[in-house]
């Protein structure tokens, strides 16, 4: 029996989780060392709950980064677990990887966009990435039921106040983090 279109883009969605987990492991892993349960929930809570990491997919993803060299683990006896850190080389693999990401990501905004606007779907291809939601909106057929504009704009709505948070969030780490450069400086 043939996958059904949303089976597909379940099973897709899957394997791009996996790609983010691999840059979600080594960005925690950058903040200090950590052992495979606080990897997930730091993971779960950097991630605002976007990737929720399990012990099935998060051991198989260490190993997996310690045979390329990109992280080193520690059996610590006296705390009876393993502990992770994040060598030099995974570093720069999570710098590159962290470009290519965003590279891509604008690429496909930008395309996507263009194309909107080439359709005379948008009139602005340049919009901030944030309408991106209300773009969805602008292309639901005219003859969308009432219940379907209400979901997306329901889900604008949810995307707005996701942004908001985020923003907030990154503002108190941009804080910590300047804090912790003025620091650095002072010694």
């Amino acid at each position: 029996m043939e996958p059904t279109p949303a089976e597909i883009a379940a099973r897709w969605r899957d394997q791009m989780q996996k790609g983010y987990l691999k840059m979600a492991v080594l960005f925690v892993l950058m903040r200090k060392p950590l052992h495979g349960y606080e990897i997930m929930k730091e993971i779960r809570r950097w991630t605002l709950g976007i990737i929720t990491p399990t012990a099935g997919g998060v051991y198989p993803t260490l190993k997996e980064l310690e045979s390329r060299h990109l992280i080193k683990g520690e059996w610590l006896p006296e705390e009876r677990r393993r502990i992770y850190r994040i060598t030099s080389k995974g570093r720069e693999v999570f710098r590159r990887a962290v470009e290519k990401h965003f590279e891509l990501a604008s690429s496909i905004r930008r395309w996507f966009l263009n194309e909107l606007a080439r359709l005379e779907i948008i009139d602005e291809p340049d919009l901030p990435p944030m309408m991106e939601s209300a773009v969805k909106i602008l292309l639901l057929k005219e003859d969308a039921s009432l219940q379907e504009r209400i979901e997306a704009l329901n889900r604008l709505r949810r995307s707005l106040q996701n942004t908001v948070m985020m923003l907030s969030k990154m503002m108190e780490q941009i804080k910590i983090r300047e804090e912790e450069l003025k620091r650095s400086q002072n010694v």
